[in-house]
């Protein structure tokens, strides 16, 4: 399973997450996200006001930013986490992915048709010259 960090963004900075949560995708990770907001907020209230200018910055193993999920976001939702946008519904990961792989595979067999085409020209033009 993929590992993610959850770096906490708030006025004064990023505080780095160093170790990180093995989930099973970012739908997951979004989700847990959401989860913690509501417990960390009865703590931020009390030590520095104002919890809804912080959010979480979701990134994977390699430091890549893949989310941010503000808290503003769950807490002005009453609590329930709406499904993110990127990636509302694996049905819909699963078409675009094959859409992707249908195209290249269209774009292979174009460029195999072509190729012996060309060795075709190929093997005329040597018979000519041998």
């Amino acid at each position: 399973m993929p590992l993610f960090y959850f770096h906490l963004r708030t006025p004064a900075g990023l505080e780095p997450d160093e170790i990180g949560l093995e989930l099973a995708g970012i739908e997951a990770a979004y989700l847990e996200a959401c989860r913690t907001i509501p417990g960390l907020c009865a703590d931020l209230i009390q030590e520095a006001g104002s919890p809804s200018r912080r959010s979480f910055e979701i990134t994977d193993a390699a430091g890549t930013l893949l989310m941010e999920v503000p808290f503003s976001e769950v807490l002005d939702g009453g609590g329930k986490p709406a499904r993110p946008p990127k990636f509302s519904s694996r049905a819909e990961q699963t078409q675009i992915l094959i859409g992707a792989v249908r195209e290249q595979q269209e774009a292979v067999a174009a460029t195999l048709s072509e190729t012996y085409r060309l060795l075709e020209q190929v093997r005329k033009a040597c018979s000519l010259m041998c």
